[in-house]
């Protein structure tokens, strides 16, 4: 059974999203337009079958339901896309819950949210909200806890999972303490981060907009046409990529949703109670570091320098001791490799790993790595997306080099999932032991890449 693009709010621009009702009445068998993106984004050729054709401003916040016919009290798996907080949609072909469903007899529904300035803008001062897109996440969460039921799922076990941004949408909305009562569990998947917006940060990013756009008036980005707004946002992310990073629109600090970082959160008991699994790919950065010429020695020595005295406020000398780290957890002196693995521990290891520490005093908590890897790629970020869903078209299957093993890899991480969201227990033990999953899916004592990490405490 599929029932395809149901509203589950409504929503001014900048505003909160509002509830709506389900209508059983209705047909639904057309999937709703994805939020509003730029259509010829770099970032939809990254990994395949990441493009979009219909958006629609006033008709985006819908879900999907897919779930095994006769479907009685079933386990409920919620999938929110990534994208960077600025591309995707729940119709993806990659995201199609219809075997998943099957298979593991389980109901899978997958959400779409509002990206870029119009979910992540602090619109606070133009009589908006801040963190639309968080919000947008909670309310579709409730709306499933509402009405999943009619679905033949359960609403006492409903889990959701997230890879990449929408893995940080669930952190966020989770650091909010409202899915206490909506979740059975959570499942990130290359999604924790350390970054979450405070006032200074987002008003840089709406001032540039407003430049970008050509307005005087920050009110006007409320009437703004919406492609001459999409128009401006890009240009935005340019302009600001050196002071706030890759990703401009995001969650923030706002004292009404998010109250501290995630991190931060979470150590305080934010998601008391909510079963979790994090974890990671082998090789995150590959995909966007790529063929990338190995620096001299002494550049990356002063690039990590410099990285680390941002970070960790330590001296550029500091950027010696641990380049020579590396070369022996490596066992090479290729720059490019060191500056690879450095940079995807610091961006995506660390905060896995505070972030699996700081929940697992609130509630059980687990960890893997997919190392898994793709011919040209690697065990890249993103490799792991199809695996879940068993869906391998749109070019899926040669990105990541599907064969015997790899299918059966991807039965192994659906069980997995499936049995989280059954009995809020993955198949592995807590953390600090890890699931590995690759050729030979094993537990290992630790995750790999966290114990890799050249501090014990980076957050």
């Amino acid at each position: 059974m599929r029932a395809l693009g149901i509203p589950y709010a409504r929503a001014a621009r900048f505003g909160a999203p509002e509830l709506l009702p389900f209508d059983a009445a209705r047909p639904y068998d057309t999937f709703g337009p994805a939020a509003p993106q730029p259509l010829d984004s770099p970032l939809g050729e990254i990994v395949p079958g990441m493009g979009v054709q219909a958006t629609d401003e006033h008709a985006c916040l819908t879900l999907n339901v897919f779930a095994p016919d006769d479907a009685r009290d079933l386990p409920v798996l919620v999938w929110f896309h990534g994208g960077s907080f600025v591309i995707g949609a729940s119709s993806q072909p990659v995201y199609d819950g219809s075997f998943l469903a099957r298979e593991q007899q389980v109901v899978v529904v997958s959400v779409n949210y509002r990206l870029g300035a119009l979910g992540f803008l602090d619109a606070r001062p133009i009589g908006g909200t801040a963190n639309a897109g968080v919000r947008d996440a909670v309310c579709a969460l409730q709306w499933v806890l509402d009405h999943i039921e009619q679905f033949g799922g359960d609403p006492a076990r409903i889990v959701a999972f997230g890879e990449s941004a929408g893995g940080g949408l669930l952190l966020h909305a989770l650091a909010s303490g409202r899915l206490n009562d909506l979740l059975a569990g959570a499942i990130v998947q290359s999604g924790a981060t350390f970054t979450t917006f405070d006032t200074e940060r987002a008003a840089l990013v709406r001032e540039t907009l407003v430049q970008e756009a050509g307005l005087t008036d920050p009110a006007e980005l409320c009437t703004l046409p919406v492609d001459a707004l999409i128009e401006a946002q890009t240009a935005t992310m340019k302009i600001v990529l050196p002071t706030v990073g890759m990703m401009p629109y995001h969650p923030m600090v706002d004292d009404e949703v998010i109250h501290a970082r995630v991190l931060e959160a979470l150590r305080g008991g934010a998601a008391r109670g909510v079963p979790l699994v994090c974890g990671t790919t082998g090789d995150e950065m590959a995909l966007f570091v790529g063929q990338a010429p190995a620096p001299p020695r002494d550049k990356l020595v002063r690039r990590i320098g410099r990285y680390l005295g941002a970070y960790l406020n330590t001296d550029e000398a500091e950027g010696e001791k641990v380049v020579d780290h590396y070369a022996r957890a490596l066992r090479s002196d290729d720059t490019a490799a060191i500056w690879r693995a450095f940079f995807g521990d610091f961006e995506m290891q660390a905060p896995a790993r505070a972030i699996v520490d700081a929940q697992r005093d609130h509630a059980p908590t687990y960890t893997y790595l997919f190392e898994w890897g793709g011919p040209d790629v690697g065990s890249c970020h993103g490799i792991d997306i199809p695996f879940p869903f068993g869906n391998f078209g749109d070019g899926w299957d040669a990105f990541v080099g599907l064969d015997d093993a790899g299918r059966a890899l991807g039965r192994r991480v659906r069980d997995a999932w499936a049995a989280f969201a059954r009995t809020a227990d993955p198949g592995w033990p807590v953390s600090p032991r890890a699931m590995i999953f690759g050729r030979d899916p094993h537990v290992a004592a630790k995750h790999p890449l966290f114990a890799r990490l050249p501090y014990d405490d980076i957050s």
